[in-house]
């Protein structure tokens, strides 16, 4: 079962977040989910029959501007981990695992660079290059 809400951040906006477990709910591992573009923060409903067996909570929000979140005009992908310590902190959550598919791919990224000191590992799935990033050549086998 998810639960959701609104956090209002320090500086006036709001997110919209996503929770399969709550407060004391003594699961060993939070999974931070960083959605697609465009979609919406609702955590991969395929991967909680396993989660649920594994005991893994799933924790995620809608990025800036999408669904229920207030918008961050002109803001970076490393914007994702200053929300992320944000709701984190709201949750009481020490330390967790982020994982992003697609365009939430370089969010994922940013908060485990950004936040090292809580995030336990890192998932990229399908995750996107920076439109115009040098270095990139097709190989064709």
């Amino acid at each position: 079962m998810i639960t959701e809400a609104d956090i209002r951040l320090a500086d006036g906006r709001t997110l919209h977040v996503y929770d399969t477990g709550g407060h004391g709910s003594g699961h060993p591992l939070t999974v931070v989910w960083h959605h697609g573009t465009p979609n919406i923060g609702s955590p991969p409903e395929p991967l909680f029959a396993a989660s649920t067996r594994l005991g893994i909570r799933w924790v995620s929000s809608d990025r800036p501007g999408y669904g229920g979140s207030t918008p961050l005009p002109g803001r970076s992908v490393a914007a994702a981990a200053a929300d992320l310590n944000a709701v984190a902190d709201a949750l009481g959550l020490e330390r967790f695992a982020v994982m992003g598919h697609s365009g939430g791919g370089p969010h994922a990224l940013a908060c485990a660079a950004l936040l090292p000191g809580r995030v336990l590992a890192v998932v990229s799935g399908a995750g996107l290059a920076p439109y115009g990033a040098g270095g990139w050549t097709g190989s064709r086998a």
